[in-house]
């Protein structure tokens, strides 16, 4: 058997929000969650008088520094025998040609002082002791032997070489492999304790705002400018959420829909949004006389002013955006947006991101099978991640109201 293997296994994903108004946020899973296995690493077990448990370990530490390059702190390097898995202890026991359990009674002689009449059986406990791949038994025994006396036992089993990233699936790990430890922390995305304290915010005004992203989308589509897709900007500051752009897809705003083709890319609901916070920095950034409160865009291609009225009036604030374009600001989708969206999201440096219509077929966001699985969303390689969450309403898809929009649609 190779000294490392994989088993296909699907990370979980971390606890969707408390409900809402009876909806729910649903943490997306990163690419890396997605793809992750439970990798595992075959190493050496014994059983050691507990007295000398310290200066085993402090033995094997020298015969293998630093583990050989394995990280082990998510694993227990000792286990009362009550807590080893029992497919793990019935294997050590057979292969030790040992009957069972009362073979841990201690075996050391009466100078030591250990046995005495009463005590407990489990005098000795299990030690994790190193990577098969690192070091043969041949040069593992004799040092054992000489802290432990001759006739040191060995075996071998499946540790898992990844950190767990759920409590429950440290427990079912624990059941199956090694006693294992769960340290709060996710290496495949964002910790929890971040996730859960933007969720809490969150989940106070996402009702409202996809609300506002679907009047958006609706306006949109009545009046002919572009597809039924909404969006809406927020800023959060010192405790306050507001408004600060609201757009609606205008990929048809002057572009002929008898061309064919799938419109103004340019003009998709998420690209205006930003462009829309772009032209309000310039705005603060520059003297009033400098650039006009929306500049003419009938020759160019880019919508970035107000097409319809609810564009105008659901501001509730100026932009107010300190260093890079987008930074920090939140993003309440109708719809996931497409690939080259996702993208824009990303490079424009939001800080959360939510939607509440699946786009399986052209949607950037979500790395979950079944869709592209880019995970723009968060994704190491990029130069910047966010948090990202699907709305789900409480009488499912925008309460029983009929979404018009195609979903192969670049949204």
């Amino acid at each position: 058997m190779n000294s490392e293997s994989a088993e296909s296994h699907c990370v979980p994903a971390p606890a969707p929000a408390p409900p809402a108004d009876g909806g729910q946020l649903i943490p997306l899973k990163t690419i890396l969650e997605i793809r992750a296995a439970v990798r595992v690493l075959n190493v050496y077990i014994t059983t050691v008088p507990i007295q000398k448990a310290s200066s085993t370990l402090g033995l094997v530490r020298t015969l293998v520094p630093r583990d050989g390059g394995y990280d082990f702190q998510h694993l227990r390097r000792f286990a009362k025998p009550g807590v080893v898995p029992e497919g793990v202890r019935r294997r050590y026991f057979e292969g030790c040609g040992e009957d069972g359990p009362e073979s841990l009674r201690s075996s050391v002689d009466e100078n030591e002082g250990l046995k005495e009449e009463g005590c407990e059986e489990e005098t000795k406990i299990f030690l994790l002791i190193a990577a098969t791949s690192i070091i043969s038994p041949s040069s593992l025994l004799p040092s054992l032997e000489s802290i432990l006396g001759p006739g040191v036992k060995l075996s071998t089993t499946e540790i898992p070489l990844l950190a767990p990233t759920s409590a429950e699936q440290a427990k079912g790990w624990s059941e199956k492999y090694w006693p294992c430890v769960y340290k709060k922390s996710i290496p495949f995305g964002p910790h929890v304790a971040i996730v859960s304290r933007a969720q809490e915010e969150v989940l106070r005004g996402v009702r409202g705002w996809m609300d506002s992203a679907w009047g958006l989308a609706d306006a949109a589509r009545e009046e002919g400018v572009g597809e039924g897709v909404g969006v809406v900007i927020v800023e959060r500051r010192g405790g306050e959420a507001r408004v600060v752009v609201g757009a609606g897809d205008g990929r048809w705003c002057r572009w002929g829909r008898e061309e064919g083709g799938e419109g103004n890319v340019t003009a998709h609901a998420v690209m205006r949004g930003i462009g829309m916070v772009s032209e309000g920095l310039a705005r603060d950034y520059t003297s009033p006389s400098a650039i006009p409160p929306f500049p003419d865009t009938e020759g160019g291609i880019f919508r970035n002013h107000p097409l319809l009225d609810l564009e105008n009036d659901l501001p509730e604030k100026e932009v107010d955006v300190g260093g890079y374009l987008c930074h920090d600001l939140e993003i309440y989708c109708t719809h996931e947006p497409c690939v080259m969206c996702s993208m824009a999201i990303v490079h424009s440096r939001f800080g959360r991101a939510v939607f509440e219509k699946r786009m399986c077929g052209t949607g950037g966001l979500c790395a979950d099978e079944g869709g592209l699985g880019h995970g723009l969303w968060w994704r190491k390689e990029l130069n910047w991640t966010m948090l990202g969450w699907r709305w789900v309403r409480p009488l499912g898809f925008r309460e029983g109201r009929v979404d018009v929009v195609d979903v192969e649609l670049d949204a």
